[in-house]
């Protein structure tokens, strides 16, 4: 591994940091080679190896000029509204993007963000806020600081969450919702919990459909918990996206799936909002018979599940007219 010190570089062109940079990146792709040889997720094989050479260049001191020229960091998905540089017209004005990071209350008072200085102000609120539902929830008994025994988070926001399930057409109650944080923690809960009721009422494994091209995260974690996975390859013809009489074959031919995991396709590129409408999800008509037959599958799964089956078959109807 090529080595250096920040003083050395000091006495460095640009252009012999850019060579050194073009080294630094070569040495990381060879050493983050194998990792994906083994099957690891591409894209996160991307972010790690890109988040080392940054991490590496900042140690160097090499020039921010020189990074932002020879290092693109597409992330994982998220956006790192710290590091948004442009700006149109006055600053602080309407087209100021900079100052997201500011408005969404992720910027510190001070900080400076690409020559904007941020006010702190959604940062500050946020704070405010959060220090009066800690009040609120104080006077109704419940004490954040104080040991969880269920493990299950604070009962005043699930019961808020349970009643916003109510727009959706879902009943939910308050002992039914259990916090996550975050879609990733979401989704192992979820999927761990599947697991367990499966394990305790019928023994056996659970299938899950997973649609491909896709997202590999949940896989993982699905084969973690146990789960067979069944994966089908869709393909231009049909946009990559699961058409109904595919759904109903791989329903028919595999009998122990329970799960059906799909992604929303609203990243796509489209033009019109009928376009928009077609490739958001639910990315294709959910037929009667597909929905009754998954329903039957997931009713079979538990007794303790059924109270949350019939509205969601409720919602895919519904879903299906518009």
């Amino acid at each position: 591994m090529t080595t250096h010190n920040s003083s050395e570089l000091a006495a460095f062109s640009l252009q012999e940091q850019r060579a050194l940079l073009y080294r630094l990146r070569r040495e990381l792709i060879q050493r983050y080679r194998p990792v994906l040889q083994k099957g690891a997720g591409p894209i996160r094989v991307m972010a790690g190896l890109v988040n080392e050479l940054e991490a590496r260049c900042r140690e160097l001191s090499i020039a921010p000029e020189v990074m932002s020229a020879e290092v693109v960091n597409r992330t994982i998905g998220d956006v790192n509204v710290r590091l948004i540089t442009e700006c149109e017209g006055e600053t602080g004005g309407p087209g100021d993007y900079r100052r997201l990071a500011d408005d969404l209350g992720v910027a510190l008072p001070g900080e400076q963000l690409a020559g904007y200085v941020a006010t702190g102000e959604t940062y500050l609120w946020l704070r405010d806020q959060a220090q009066e539902i800690e009040r609120e929830l104080l006077r109704q008994g419940v004490d954040l600081r104080i040991y969880d025994i269920k493990g299950v988070g604070n009962p005043v926001l699930r019961a808020q969450l349970a009643g916003q399930t109510r727009a959706w057409g879902i009943q939910t109650s308050t002992e039914q919702v259990y916090i996550s944080l975050g879609a990733m923690d979401g989704l192992d809960k979820t999927l761990r919990g599947l697991a367990y009721v499966s394990r305790e009422t019928s023994g056996g494994p659970i299938g899950m459909l997973c649609p491909e091209p896709g997202f590999g995260t949940p896989e993982w974690q699905a084969v973690s918990h146990g789960y067979v996975l069944h994966r089908f390859q869709t393909d231009a013809a049909n946009l990559f996206k699961l058409t109904p009489q595919q759904l109903d074959e791989l329903l028919q031919q595999c009998t122990d799936v329970r799960v059906l995991y799909l992604i929303s396709m609203r990243s796509c590129v489209h033009t019109g909002e009928r376009d928009a409408r077609s490739i958001s999800w639910p990315t294709w008509p959910i037929s009667e018979r597909v929905c009754r037959l998954m329903t039957w599958r997931v009713w079979q799964l538990s007794p303790i599940l059924r109270s949350g089956i019939i509205p969601c078959a409720r919602i895919a109807s519904r879903r299906r007219t518009h």
